[in-house]
C-alpha cells in the first residue's frame, strides 16, 4: 500500500506536487451516479482492442472511462500516471470547474522517452515541428506524451481535453492559461492548485523589459500564438492563477463560460468578478507577481 510520504515522493520525481490543500465538495447532480454511461464504457473497451491489436507487444493498455491510457512503460508504472495525472486530476477539474464531461474516448500514450515517442510524434507531425515534450490533437481527442520529461505537460494538455466539451469556444487565452496554471499543482480529490513554475522567470523577464503586452490585449486580440506566444503563456498563467489567489477563479470561470459573447465580453467578466476595473486589476497583478519566487 502507497503511504502518503511514498506518494509525495513520487509526484516530485513524476513533476506533479500532490499537497494538502482540500476543498468543500459540491453538490453534484443526481445524473453524475450514471457516469461513465454504458456506451462510452463499451467504447472505451473497444479502443482498447484496437490499440492492443495494433501495437502489441509494444504497449500496455489500461482502460479508466473516459480514458484509455496506452504506454510502453511497465504496467504498473502505467497505472500509477493514469491514477494520479490523469484519472485523479480529472475529478478535481469536473469537481471546481466543469459541469459537462466527456462522453467519447480520450486517448493517451505514454512513452518512457524519445524512443517511441519521436517515431509515434512523427506521424502526427509528418512535416516537422513535433512538440519536444507532448501534445494533444483535439480531432482524434489524443494525448502523446513523452513522460520522462514529467507529468506536467500531461495535465495541461488534458486541461484542454476536458474544457472543450463545458466551455467549447473558450477564448484561448483562458484556455491556455488554466492548462499552463496545471502545469505545476496540488492535486486533491475536490481541487487542483497551480503553482509558480518555471514560466515566472519569463513573465519577470517582460514586465523589467517593458515588453508585457497590456492585459486589455491579451485578453481581447485573439492573436494568442503569434509574435508574442512566448510572454502571452507566462502573463496568461500568472493572470489565471492571481484569480486563484484572490480565491476568485472558480467564480470567474462560472461567470465567464456563461457570459462570453459580445464586444469587451472577457474584460467585462474579468471586472464584474474582480469587482474592479481593469487598469487597476492589471497594476495590483503586476505588483503581485513580481513578489512571486520559483525555486526549481
Amino acid at each position: 500500500m502507497r503511504t502518503a510520504q511514498t506518494a509525495r515522493r513520487w509526484f516530485l520525481a513524476a513533476g506533479l506536487l500532490v499537497g494538502a490543500w482540500a476543498a468543500p465538495g459540491a453538490t453534484r447532480p443526481a445524473r453524475e451516479a450514471t457516469y461513465p454511461p454504458a456506451a462510452l464504457v463499451k467504447a472505451c473497451g473497444a479502443k482498447a482492442v484496437a490499440i492492443r491489436a495494433k501495437h502489441a507487444p509494444t504497449l500496455r493498455v489500461i482502460v479508466r472511462p473516459p480514458f484509455v491510457v496506452a504506454g510502453d512503460l511497465p504496467e504498473a508504472k502505467l497505472a500509477e500516471y493514469a491514477r494520479w495525472s490523469i484519472t485523479r486530476p480529472a475529478k478535481a477539474m469536473w469537481t471546481a470547474y466543469f459541469d459537462k464531461k466527456p462522453d467519447r474516448v480520450i486517448t493517451v500514450y505514454l512513452f518512457a522517452g524519445k524512443k517511441n515517442y519521436g517515431p509515434f510524434a512523427r506521424r502526427d507531425y509528418p512535416d516537422g515541428g513535433r512538440p519536444y515534450f507532448g501534445y494533444y490533437l483535439p480531432g482524434e481527442r489524443r494525448l502523446v506524451m513523452d513522460i520522462n520529461t514529467g507529468s506536467g505537460t500531461l495535465v495541461h494538455e488534458l486541461t484542454h481535453a476536458l474544457i472543450v466539451y463545458d466551455f467549447p469556444v473558450v477564448p484561448t487565452w483562458f484556455n491556455e492559461g488554466l492548462a499552463s496554471l496545471h502545469e505545476q499543482c496540488s492535486v486533491q480529490a475536490t481541487t487542483i492548485i497551480g503553482l509558480t513554475n518555471w514560466r515566472l522567470s519569463g513573465l519577470h523577464g517582460a514586465i523589467k523589459k517593458g515588453t508585457l503586452r497590456p492585459l486589455a490585449e491579451l485578453v481581447t486580440k485573439r492573436d494568442f500564438y503569434g509574435p508574442q506566444q512566448g510572454n502571452n503563456y507566462a502573463q496568461a498563467r500568472y493572470f489565471v492563477m492571481y484569480m486563484q489567489k484572490k480565491g476568485l477563479l472558480k467564480s470567474f470561470y462560472k461567470h465567464f463560460r456563461a457570459n462570453h459573447r459580445g464586444e469587451r465580453a472577457d474584460i467585462k467578466a474579468i471586472e464584474h468578478v474582480f469587482a474592479k476595473k481593469l487598469p487597476t486589476i492589471e497594476s495590483e497583478f503586476l505588483a503581485w507577481a513580481q513578489t512571486l519566487r520559483f525555486r526549481r
